[in-house]
């Protein structure tokens, strides 16, 4: 379910954006990794979704215990 139909194409559009940066590492027991990070643009990205989503889903939570969906 998921897998690299949709998580792979996400990191990628997230790197490409310049909010997250891989670097490659070997491992004992395969081929070599690639690991991401958040940049210092991601993590302020992260910090303004947190800010927007608390708010957003206050008000979806609200509309739908009014009966409003």
């Amino acid at each position: 379910m998921g897998g690299e139909g949709t998580l792979y194409p996400l990191l990628g559009r997230l790197r490409k954006a310049g909010w997250v940066d891989t670097t490659w590492q070997e491992s004992p027991t395969g081929p070599p990794r690639r690991y991401y990070h958040l940049t210092a643009d991601g993590k302020r990205a992260l910090a303004e979704f947190i800010r927007l989503w608390g708010p957003f889903r206050d008000a979806v939570d609200t509309a739908l215990t009014r009966g409003e969906i």
